[in-house]
């Protein structure tokens, strides 16, 4: 079964390379956005509910991130490969960002997920508003999320909550870009309490208008309240993505 610590580990870990908060920096970031190609209102408004709920345009089939670290010091930069979605042909998620899975029956329902007790809601737009993972009635070390979306069907927040843990993520975007400009994350997980700032500058992109890299600078900070310390991190990366389409 999938842990709260598992899902800690993709939405902290894995994302934990983002921003420096300086006025300068964000606007070379917007000008650096600023140069992504035009994506056409019907790519827009053809994209299936779930490809964009992610951050993505067009009839996508699978999305494969891998994530290069900076390293400050010299040498081999850290390389790890740590995320891929999946969706089917009419544009429905099999597998999103946080590695939760999903089935459907032929008629299009919701059937299965990481476990038999899998439940998953939608709303009257169709968009993901709810995700539960439980081995059985008995189990508390089984989750929850809320999916929130803004005005352009963009996932806007996300709260988790599992047993003595949570995180709430907030996505922030520039104009009608269906990619955030910026990422918020901040998690309690039994008295280590993280909280991250995230930037993004885009850098290339492919023929629909998705990126396909980006630069990521990250400041965090983990308080441990139990041992009463505190740490900041600062960290750089470069995420490039695969995209294949139907």
């Amino acid at each position: 079964m999938k842990s709260i610590r598992s899902f800690l580990f993709l939405a902290i870990s894995a994302i934990l390379i983002c921003c420096a908060n300086t006025s300068s920096k964000k606007a070379d970031a917007t000008a650096e956005n600023a140069g992504a190609p035009s994506v056409s209102a019907s790519v827009v408004e053809n994209t299936p509910t779930d490809v964009k709920g992610l951050g993505l345009v067009g009839n996508v089939k699978e999305v494969s991130v891998t994530v290069c670290e900076i390293s400050p010091e010299p040498g081999e930069p850290w390389i790890d490969s740590v995320q891929v979605m999946r969706f089917d042909e009419n544009g429905r998620v099999l597998k999103d960002r946080y590695d939760n899975l999903y089935k459907y029956d032929d008629k299009g329902n919701f059937v299965f997920g990481l476990s038999a007790k899998t439940k998953m809601r939608r709303d009257e737009n169709g968009r993901i508003v709810y995700y539960e993972n439980r081995q059985d009635e008995e189990d508390d070390l089984g989750f929850h999320i809320n999916f929130e979306y803004d005005g352009n069907g963009r996932m806007s927040k996300v709260r988790m909550q599992g047993w003595e843990s949570s995180v709430e993520e907030t996505f922030t975007y520039t104009g009608d870009n269906v990619y955030p400009d910026r990422y918020n994350a901040e998690s309690d997980d039994e008295g280590d309490n993280y909280y991250v700032v995230v930037d993004y500058t885009y850098k290339k992109f492919d023929d629909k208008g998705n990126w396909t890299e980006r630069e990521v600078h990250s400041v965090s900070k983990h308080t441990n309240v139990d041992e009463e310390t505190e740490d900041v991190y600062d960290s750089k990366s470069v995420e490039q993505r695969v995209i294949l389409y139907y």
